[in-house]
């Protein structure tokens, strides 16, 4: 079938229900992150919004 998906000669017409599709409720959507606050390394406090806009890596690990 392929990408198709209508089988043939691959003359088929275009299936009017999904050439024009709408999202549907499975879109994804990108919330907000929450505001994380914490101490830097050097005793610091710093703020997840001191960095909108830039790319962010959040490691979070224990010592159990």
């Amino acid at each position: 079938m392929g990408c198709g998906g209508g089988g043939g000669d691959g003359n088929a017409a275009p299936n009017p229900t999904t050439a024009t599709a709408e999202p549907t409720s499975t879109t994804p959507v990108r919330e907000k992150a929450p505001a994380i606050t914490g101490t830097s390394l050097d005793g610091e406090p710093i703020s997840l919004a001191d960095y909108r806009g830039q790319p962010v890596l959040v490691n979070v690990w224990s010592s159990w």
